[in-house]
Formats: structure tokens, sequence, C-alpha cells
């Protein structure tokens, strides 16, 4: 049983807008703004409204938290075209942070209409500031082409300085780009240095990537039980990729001890988040009767399901079997 695993650069954005809570640049002037919050039981209501009077008299930092309660509807019915506007107010100001998740609602048209172009300009305004997040989502946007011709170089140098500055997801990508050599020299080396970076943040998909790199001898020396090892703690996160290279190892017994029902256990559970390699190797387990029962009809629904995400092996398959899918 092969697998063919598939490197990915992590699309969307990660607490894009959550992340950016009130600081202590964002909070209202007061005596001691400390221990008022300690012995204040939270009233996000009141909140709003000291927010709402900071923000009409033009603070930022109250126009950035009043979009951050508008968009999350805390203490307020959330409204996502209002929040578009404060953070428009607050990020016209220079705001970072409001540029960043200005970027996102245009990028997504949440309370604004989608308009990519948009959200690179405020992208690129928050991230000159240094603001990470807004680093991280500009590097996205070079390397899905959304917004900006796609360009490889600049993704990868807006992922450098968003990774110098500890973002686990930039760390991650950064790492995948040296592994494959896109935007810049092929490095593999430095790939594992990435990986290591983000997997100390506890990033499963960096987990799964460097389990990927002890596998297959790639930057480390080749280590399948390294690499279980790794790809165990990513399948336990819930990364997909990481259940699928795991059930291979289980039953081919490689950094582990073979064992067809460990392997059909992860072969569900990747399969069960749409992943057609899982689905179609799980449907070989059900047709075989390797740690499952033997069963014909549900090998059928799993071919099925793999073969209707454009699987060829599950679709040849079927055809053998003369079902369609």
């Amino acid at each position: 049983m092969n697998t063919y695993p598939r490197f990915f650069i992590i699309a969307g954005l990660v607490w894009s807008l959550a992340m950016w809570g009130a600081g202590p640049e964002d909070v209202l002037a007061q005596p001691d703004p400390e221990a008022a919050y300690e012995e204040a039981p939270r009233d996000d209501a009141q909140a709003a409204q000291w927010y709402q009077k900071a923000a009409e008299r033009g603070n930022p930092g109250a126009q950035f938290n009043l979009g951050l309660m508008y968009y999350k509807g805390e203490g307020v019915p959330r409204n996502q075209a209002q929040a578009a506007q404060w953070f428009q107010r607050a990020a016209d100001q220079g705001h970072p942070e409001a540029q960043c998740n200005l970027g996102h609602l245009y990028e997504n048209g949440e309370g604004v209409p989608r308009n990519q172009a948009l959200a690179v300009q405020w992208y690129q305004r928050a991230a000159e500031q240094g603001n990470l997040q807004a680093q991280f989502n500009l590097g996205l946007m070079y390397y899905n082409g959304e917004g900006v011709p796609r360009n490889q170089a600049q993704a990868a140098q807006w992922f450098q300085r968003a990774a110098d500055q500890g973002h686990p997801e930039a760390q991650c990508n950064l790492g995948l780009m040296y592994k494959n050599g896109e935007g810049m020299p092929r490095n593999q080396a430095l790939a594992v240095q990435w990986f290591r970076r983000a997997v100390d943040q506890g990033h499963p998909g960096a987990q799964y990537n460097l389990g990927l790199m002890y596998k297959n001898g790639e930057g480390v020396p080749r280590d399948q039980a390294l690499a279980a090892q790794w790809l165990q703690k990513a399948a336990d996160r819930g990364d997909p990729g990481a259940q699928l290279v795991l059930g291979v190892m289980h039953y081919d017994g490689e950094g582990v001890t073979q064992n067809y029902a460990l392997a059909a256990q992860w072969f569900q559970k990747a399969a069960d988040q749409g992943n057609p390699q899982a689905q179609f190797d799980l449907g070989l387990m059900y047709e075989s009767g390797e740690g499952v029962p033997r069963d014909q009809a549900l090998a059928a629904q799993w071919f099925q399901k793999a073969a209707g995400q454009g699987d060829q092996e599950a679709q040849e398959k079927l055809k053998g079997l003369g079902l369609n899918w």
C-alpha cells in the first residue's frame, strides 16, 4: 500500500482578527487600568459604551477595539459592516492591527464588498509597520496570486519577516518553500530548521512535515522511528495528512510494529476528514479484511467517496467492480 503525501501551504487566516484583543495601548485612559480590570467583572456592554465614546473622539485604539466587538458580537449585536467602519477609521490613522483586520474583511467580503486588491493594500500597510499577521497574510496573497500577480519570491520574503517574529504558520510555510525550492533555492537543511521552530510552538502542520523529512531522509538522517513519533504528534492533533501517513507506516511496519488494526483506525480518522487517499486505503482494507472485518459494501462506499473527489485509483477500482461514483 502506497501513500502520496501532499505538501501544502496553509491557507486561510489564523486569528487575524481575534488575536488582536485590547492591549495596554488600546484601553481607555484611567487612573489604574490594570487594577480596574482585575477587580471588576467583565462587562462587554459597558466596555463597548466606553470604547464608543473614545472612538467618536478619534482614539484609534478604541476604534479598533470597538470594531473587534462588532465583529465578534461582544457587548453589541454582531455587525460586520460596523466592524469594517471602525477598523477603517482606525486604519486611516495608521493603526496596524486595524489595517490588518480591514485587509481580512476585504479579502473575505465581510462587511465590505470582496476586493482582493484592497486587501493587499491594507495588509501591505500593516506589514510595513511590522505587523506579523499582516506579513503572513501578505505572503499568502503573493503565494496564491490573490490581489497581486503570483510571486513566490515575494511570498517567501513576507513569510520570512513573519517567521523571524515567531509566527508559527509562517515558519511552517517558509520551511515548505525551502523544501520545494519555491521562491528561493531548494535547501532541505533550512526547511528542517524552520519546521523545528514551528514545532517548538506546537504547530501540527510542522510536526507532520518534520515527520516526513525524517521518513524520507531529507535534511536529516532517515529515521523511521523519529518520523513515526512526529507524525503521531500531528495525528493526535487531528492533522489528516499525518493520520494517513501514520496509517501507512502501521500497515507497512515502518518505524512502528506492523499493526493492521491501527492502520485502519488512522485511515478511518483521515478518511472521516475527507482525505481521498485515506478513503481509498480504508476501502482496500475492508475489501481484504485486513485490520477490519471484510465488508465489500463498505469497501465500495469508501471507494466511491474517494472517487467522487477525483482519486484516480478509486475510480479505476470502481470501474473494475462495475460500479459508478
